[in-house]
């Protein structure tokens, strides 16, 4: 019989092997499966058998430093990042230099977070001074990283660093890292920033591209999970999705603070995104002209948000 990881889990939760022999045999999985989903199956399940031996710990260390998916780099800081944070320092200061997975750097800095100590925060205000070194946000697109500069240079004219909290590092330093990103998948990723924190994203008609006399059409949007790193935007107010191919705004609920949503021009239809926009708790402007399911709705359903509400024109 084919040992899986869920048959091993099984069995360890119906007493028919012990913990040690578990553990053993995940790990096997994890350093000889040829299927990268069984070996993230494995690692995942060392955690349900709260596994937390020394050798669990250098299993973990190794794959987070050296294995080449990113997904099983990033299950395994999540599970040193749960059980071992007493000795995460060293492999998650490792990480943050080399690591390019965006996943996985997010992981690495709220690790630091956690940790919670002088060291951490010292490796944190390293990268921000790295960030105000940094002249481009693209260099292959030649996209310069004057804002960042400009609003850290500005912030730290009223506060010194020591008295930032973790947290507080932190978010600039993913707010930086979720631009960069987005900067790369979508050439017309314009933002603004305050206290260095993005709090107006404007990814309108990202399929237009302009080079010399030249134009290239990318794809629209076509899915909110397109946009990576979205949800670690906690201080966003404003975003422009307009003229898009997006049918539907489930994921934006998350985004607590945003104020003023922009989507017009989309292919949203099902009015069940009603329910979902209604659920974005501090909005107060709202522009979903050119969809579809303008044709269903009740200015009602928004008695407390701006509302521009104008039909399809067919």
């Amino acid at each position: 019989m084919e040992l899986t990881p869920q048959k091993i889990l099984e069995e360890y939760k119906n007493n028919n092997l012990d913990k040690n022999s578990a553990i053993e045999l995940l790990i096997s999985l994890v350093e000889n499966s040829d299927d990268d989903e069984v070996r993230i199956d494995s690692i995942k399940n060392l955690k349900k058998i709260d596994a937390t031996p020394e050798n669990i710990f250098k299993l973990c260390e190794n794959l987070m430093i050296s294995d080449s998916n990113e997904k099983i780099r990033n299950t395994a800081a999540k599970l040193i990042r749960v059980y071992f944070l007493d000795k995460a320092l060293k492999p998650m200061k490792w990480a943050l230099l080399h690591e390019s997975d965006y996943n996985c750097l997010i992981n690495i800095i709220k690790t630091l977070v956690d940790i919670r100590n002088e060291e951490s925060k010292e490796i944190l205000i390293n990268e921000i001074k790295n960030i105000r070194k940094k002249k481009y946000l693209d260099k292959n697109k030649r996209i310069d990283n004057k804002k960042f500069r400009r609003s850290i240079k500005k912030l730290l004219k009223e506060r010194n660093y020591d008295s930032f909290s973790h947290e507080e590092l932190a978010q600039i330093i993913i707010n930086f890292k979720t631009m960069v990103v987005l900067t790369k998948k979508f050439y017309s990723a314009y933002f603004d920033l305050k206290n260095a924190l993005v709090y107006k994203l404007d990814l309108a008609d990202v399929e237009y591209e302009v080079r010399g006399w030249k134009s290239d059409f990318k794809n629209n949007i076509r899915d909110i999970s397109e946009i990576i790193g979205l949800k670690n935007l906690t201080h966003l107010k404003s975003l422009n999705l307009s003229n898009n191919l997006i049918r539907n705004v489930k994921e934006l609920k998350e985004m607590e603070n945003l104020t003023h949503l922009y989507i017009s021009n989309n292919k949203i239809s099902d009015i069940e995104n009603v329910s979902y926009i209604k659920n974005i708790p501090n909005l107060v402007y709202l522009d979903i002209s050119g969809n579809k399911f303008v044709e269903k709705i009740n200015k009602l359903d928004f008695k407390n948000i701006e509302l521009k509400l104008k039909k399809m024109h067919y």
